[in-house]
């Protein structure tokens, strides 16, 4: 019996900066390399502010299309265009590419600028998520399967998550993450990740039953320059988490650099969860096995590692095309 077609997902890119190249030279490599075989990547088209650079884009990252089109799955080729504009006025590629979207986060500056996103997603039955690329990590799903299901730290008692690069001392005041003009500071750019393992942790506990924490506290102080968020730090509780409830001690900052070994750690009543460099994008976690005790426990340790393709944006491609194609359940986020 031969094995059905990958449904192939065509994008089109908006956008031709860091993030989107990163993006499309993942959905360039071969879904084999990471043990997928149902679904594959088509790139249909590429906008920018003018068609040099859109051309340049297509040239340098993805001049045969992506993985779909290289396989021969799909017999479009990737189109520049010279303004955002022209690629959603292209009838040839309208329905595809305004119908389903991600946004890379920030996705909007605040609650009402999204939910008027979401509302019209809604309306028109269409998909809509802002792209937060650490949920699909395959080390994503077995660290949830660890501490709930096998509980190999007890219960929870403490989740701790830096995600800090120093901007002020490597860029200039017109870079964006320095320009309160363009949503600059570390908040809306580095913030969701350490907030992320919040969610993913705590609030989506079993014993939480996605209850918003209890009581929420934070701090900021300002790069005075510019008027941007230097250094960010806020706490969450937990109330319904174990014996004594769980808190979140979440932290940002763009003046200085995270360290490199653990930059977020789980606690628990029988050992301990660390996870190095970089928040966004783990490549492994260490549980640390000790017994209940006053003071530091001898432990012992094992670690988990997780080889990851490329950047590792591709594995939310994935379950993006899985979703659209209709296999329900692919996309169980309500947090």
């Amino acid at each position: 019996m031969s094995r059905a077609a990958p449904f192939v997902l065509h994008w089109g890119i908006i956008s031709t900066g860091g993030i989107a190249a990163a993006f499309v030279k993942d959905l360039v490599l071969p879904p084999e390399g990471r043990g997928v075989s149902d679904v594959s990547h088509a790139i249909v088209a590429v906008g920018s502010r003018s068609s040099d650079k859109a051309q340049q884009f297509i040239r340098e990252k993805c001049p045969e299309g992506g993985c779909a089109q290289k396989a021969g799955l799909s017999q479009t080729v990737p189109v520049a265009y010279g303004s955002y504009a022209e690629v959603y006025s292209d009838p040839e590629h309208l329905e595809e590419l305004i119908c389903n979207t991600i946004l890379t986060q920030p996705a909007c500056l605040n609650q009402a600028e999204f939910k008027v996103l979401s509302d019209f997603s809604k309306s028109k039955n269409l998909f809509l998520m802002e792209a937060v690329w650490t949920r699909f990590f395959p080390l994503t799903f077995t660290l949830e399967k660890a501490l709930f299901e096998q509980q190999v730290i007890g219960e929870i008692r403490r989740l701790v998550s830096d995600f800090s690069i120093d901007f002020v001392d490597i860029v200039t005041e017109e870079n964006r993450l320095l320009n309160i003009d363009l949503a600059g500071g570390g908040l809306l750019d580095l913030g969701p990740y350490p907030l992320f393992w919040a969610l993913l942790l705590l609030y989506n506990h079993p014993e939480n039953k996605q209850t918003p924490p209890e009581k929420i506290q934070a701090s900021m102080r300002k790069y005075e320059r510019t008027g941007v968020d230097l250094h960010t730090s806020w706490t969450l509780d937990f109330p319904r988490i174990g014996k004594v409830g769980a808190r979140a001690i979440l932290s940002t900052s763009i003046g200085v650099n995270g360290c490199r070994d653990a930059v977020t750690r789980i606690q628990g009543t029988k050992g301990e969860i660390i996870m190095p460099w970089a928040t966004a994008r783990p490549e492994s976690f260490t549980i640390r096995h000790s017994k209940v005790g006053r003071g530091p426990q001898d432990y012992t340790e094992e670690v988990c590692k997780f080889p990851i393709q490329g950047t590792g944006l591709n594995w939310e491609a994935d379950a993006i095309a899985r979703d659209i194609r209709g296999k329900p359940g692919t996309l169980d986020m309500d947090y």
